[in-house]
């Protein structure tokens, strides 16, 4: 089964309020065999979330909708429902009960507003929230299905455990499992990758795919069938082949500072810092691994520059900063990362320099520094060339 998932409210479309109930959605339905396919935000505005719902509602067998089931005036998602599937709302009195019982076990007064939450559409059926003050509902038509909840996590989370998945186990008989495993990358780029494995993700199954962050890529294989088993199998025997393929820039599932750090700690090695950037980035990067891990991190020497530089004066002061803080921490290799002047482009060389015995590599990173994106960059530079060093 393929579904749709609509997010409603004017503070996610602002992002003010980042949407986390779909993607929580998205990783539970997989668990029962459903794919998403589509996942929209809309505001709380009457027209567009009808539009929205209406199309969804015409050309997915599921439809789930979170959010906008309060009491205010903004809270338009039973409305929409009701003209998106022509279906005219409803009173229930064992919900207002509902919601009138909920309030007096708060201690609080309910206001006449929170009546309007009582209402659902013609014929659907209605879902009481033991967890808050806002039922949900279910449209079923056997064929497709459009189901309401509320957008506080915690409600939609206990609604989907307790209604829509038995549900969709029993109801609509979903027995086949959706398994997603993922393989991490560095030391390439997305086009590389995607070349190097073109014919698996060209293949219907199992389904593969690549994303990219801050030049680390995850490799993301779907398999989906009856027998939990068989998939499992069919998962194991494409991964084994991306790995095998891409084995030169393979990274630890726990992300490439881990898996530096831990190449490290295996060979009862260390790194110190220097960094002549404000942000810190492969600081912050190695710190944020696992602490039994950081030990390998010996120390850091934060020095911005006083004064824009040209790149050839940039990569000697990283060789040099790199050399000494390994000789300060004593330290198995020493890393650096100096920026030069920004150039016309709006764009900086960040030389990058890592020394050890016997061992000296140069790396330059051409980043935007405003860019959000830059000090992971940044980051994941000065930390592949680690690795490939270690890997050598």
């Amino acid at each position: 089964m393929q579904a749709e998932l609509i997010a409603i409210g004017t503070e996610l479309t602002l992002g003010t309020t980042v949407d986390t109930n779909s993607a929580w959605l998205a990783r539970t339905l997989a668990t029962v065999g459903v794919e998403v396919q589509r996942v929209t935000l809309v505001a709380d505005d009457i027209g567009a979330i009808t539009e929205v719902i209406a199309a969804a509602w015409q050309r997915s067998p599921l439809v789930l909708c979170t959010g906008g089931l309060g009491p205010t005036a903004d809270d338009l998602t039973r409305e929409a429902v009701a003209q998106a599937t022509q279906r005219p709302l409803e009173f229930h009195q064992d919900l207002f009960d509902g919601i009138a019982a909920r309030f007096r076990s708060f201690g609080r007064t309910m206001s006449e507003s929170n009546r309007q939450q009582a209402f659902v559409p013609m014929g659907a059926r209605p879902v009481p929230n033991a967890r808050g003050t806002a039922p949900s509902f279910i449209i079923d038509e056997g064929s497709r299905a459009l189901m309401v909840f509320p957008g506080v996590p915690s409600e939609m989370k206990f609604l989907v455990e307790t209604e829509l998945l038995p549900f969709l186990r029993n109801e609509r008989e979903l027995k086949s499992v959706l398994l997603v495993r993922s393989i991490w990358l560095s030391g390439t780029s997305e086009a590389e990758a995607g070349e190097i494995i073109a014919d698996l993700m060209q293949a219907s199954y199992p389904t593969v795919g690549i994303s990219a962050k801050a030049a680390q890529y995850e490799v993301r294989i779907s398999a989906q069938g009856e027998d939990p088993a068989q998939v499992e199998a069919d998962i194991e025997a494409c991964a084994a082949e991306v790995e095998r393929r891409l084995e030169r820039f393979l990274m630890d599932r726990d992300g490439l500072a881990a898996h530096v750090l831990r190449r490290l700690t295996n060979r009862s090695a260390s790194v110190a810092i220097y960094e002549g950037l404000r942000g810190a980035p492969i600081y912050n990067a190695l710190r944020s691994a696992k602490p039994d891990l950081v030990q390998a991190l010996r120390g850091v020497t934060i020095h911005p520059l006083d004064q824009a530089v040209d790149r050839d004066a940039a990569e000697s002061l990283a060789i040099a900063g790199a050399n000494t803080v390994r000789n300060n921490w004593q330290a198995s290799y020493g890393i650096a990362a100096v920026p030069a002047q920004v150039g016309a482009d709006g764009f900086t060389d960040v030389c990058i320099v890592l020394v050890g015995k016997d061992l000296q590599r140069s790396f330059t990173r051409r980043v935007e520094l405003k860019s959000d994106d830059a000090l992971g960059f940044i980051a994941t530079a000065a930390l592949d060339l680690i690795r490939r060093s270690l890997e050598a």
